[in-house]
């Protein structure tokens, strides 16, 4: 039930899960050894290379910033120790910050070569006593330079570095590999192992799940937020933009905000508890060719402006069968027909009147359960008469409201329409529409009498429109002076709560 996902979304997140029993695969072992070593190649190495070797003439002062990006991006803490060859004492472990100090004093300033062979690395998949993960590469390190006595000097040994990792159970992924040591070994361990190009390749096509692809999605997502982003408002993915909630959106609603609290460490809220203009995560799905493809934007709606679009197809079709749900969502092809039959009908609004409608739970993603009561305002530029009109799941048409009016000094704020009357969700369930009328002038009377094209009739309590969308429109925007008429609409899902036995 929708409920008990938002709940996981909104604070109650399961903590990350050690591996305490988690037994790799041979594609699970390639990608966690693949992620090491990238780490070691890309983020420690990479930097070494700029600290003791392209800018050695620096003051350390001048390297500060980067080695503070090196331990933020690379390393598991600030403390972490690492063997220093340029110590000759009995401890020879320093923090980074003492080995890049101590490499400059020994060479004098003069740049010192580097060299990891990365090419014969090997690799140890182990846990820590508390059970969490770690793996440990091991390669051959070599450091070639001339000292402050203008002497050439080479140090080679075989180096460990120790990394660790999260496996998030939740989300069934491996992710923030970080450096917790480096050290001198003795030797070549015998439970290391290697893996090829082509292993690599085949790891990274194994079947996804959604935990994984969204987790992956959410990383692209992080990379991609400012830095002083303090909240995220994510809305519901849907598919092809249709605004129709069901089993899938649900799904990927709750993963997908899960993954954003973990990885982000931002608070994630859904719209309707939306107080600002904070950034927003939206986006849909849609299938491409065997697998479905997801599209987020993050979007800033104080500026209207969409900051980037990140977009992933790694997950297959046939998980969504697996999970005996669907792509498309059972009323699409219905409520495809009603927003190209309002669209064809659209008015042609009055240059100083604009309308604006919403619910107590927003504009979009708007669901509302069995037994939930809505509640709906109005924003209109002048006073005006409004009609609001509601098309249910089932294609019936009911007129909520016939002439209620935004008075003067009402205008530019939001007003409740009807506030003595409860609209309360119940059957049918499904998609429905709410369409907002506004005119400077009454509207017409609408006929009761039954005819062949559009009539009103009362049918337990309800005031039921009879004949076709097009006819409706007609007749509800029809007004005294044949005047124009502002226009807006909002689509909601409605849901049944299952009844147990």
């Amino acid at each position: 039930m929708r409920y008990v996902l938002i709940l996981l979304l909104l604070g109650f997140l399961s903590p990350m899960t050690p591996a305490f029993a988690q037994a790799y695969t041979k594609g699970e072992k390639v990608r966690i050894a693949n992620s090491a070593r990238r780490l070691v190649e890309e983020k420690y190495f990479a930097n070494l290379e700029i600290l003791t070797h392209y800018e050695a003439n620096q003051p350390v002062e001048a390297l500060q910033n980067h080695i503070n990006g090196m331990l933020r991006d690379a390393f598991l803490s600030r403390e972490v120790l690492i063997f220093n060859e340029f110590k000759n004492t009995a401890d020879p472990y320093t923090t980074l910050a003492g080995y890049v100090k101590d490499c400059r004093i020994f060479a004098a300033g003069k740049p010192v070569v580097n060299t990891l062979n990365v090419k014969d690395a090997r690799y140890d998949i182990q846990r820590t006593k508390d059970g969490m993960p770690f793996i440990n590469v091991y390669l051959e390190k070599q450091l070639r330079g001339t000292d402050k006595q203008g002497k050439p000097f080479r140090f080679q040994h075989l180096t460990e570095f120790r990394i660790r990792f999260v496996f998030d159970k939740q989300l069934n992924t491996y992710h923030q590999f970080r450096i917790a040591g480096i050290s001198k070994a003795e030797k070549w361990p015998a439970t290391a192992f290697t893996f090829t190009a082509n292993e690599v390749e085949q790891a990274e096509n194994e079947p996804k799940d959604l935990q994984a692809v969204l987790s992956a999605l959410t990383d692209q997502i992080k990379t991609a937020l400012p830095a002083n982003t303090k909240q995220l408002v994510l809305e519901t993915f849907t598919y092809n933009r249709c605004e129709i909630n069901d089993g899938l959106s649900d799904r990927i609603f709750a993963t997908l905000g899960s993954c954003l609290q973990k990885q982000t460490q931002i608070q994630v809220i859904a719209p309707a508890q939306r107080t600002g203009a904070g950034l927003t995560v939206r986006g849909y799905y849609r299938e491409d060719l065997n697998n479905l493809r997801l599209v987020a934007d993050i979007y800033d709606p104080q500026h209207n402006q969409v900051l980037k679009t990140i977009e992933n197809a790694d997950l297959p079709l046939t998980w969504i069968s697996q999970q005996n749900l669907k792509l498309k969502p059972e009323q699409y092809q219905q409520v495809a027909a009603v927003r190209d039959t309002l669209q064809r009908n659209k008015m042609t609004a009055p240059a100083t009147l604009s309308v604006e409608v919403r619910t107590d739970r927003g504009r979009k993603s708007v669901e509302y359960w069995e037994g939930n009561q809505l509640l709906i305002d109005v924003k209109a530029s002048l006073p005006c008469h409004v009609r609001l009109v509601n098309l249910r799941a089932d294609g019936t048409k009911i007129l909520l409201e016939n002439d209620f009016e935004i008075k003067p000094g009402q205008e530019n704020q939001y007003v409740r329409v009807a506030p003595g009357v409860s609209f309360i969700c119940s059957e049918p369930f499904g998609t429905e529409h709410l369409l907002m009328y506004a005119s400077a002038n009454a509207f017409c009377p609408l006929p009761t009498k039954p005819n062949t094209k559009f009539y009103v009739r009362n049918e337990s309590g309800d005031a039921v429109l009879v004949g076709s969308l097009p006819e409706l429109i007609a007749a509800v925007t029809c007004t005294k002076n044949q005047s124009l008429v502002a226009e807006d609409r909002i689509q909601i899902t409605t849901r049944g709560i299952l009844k147990g036995n």
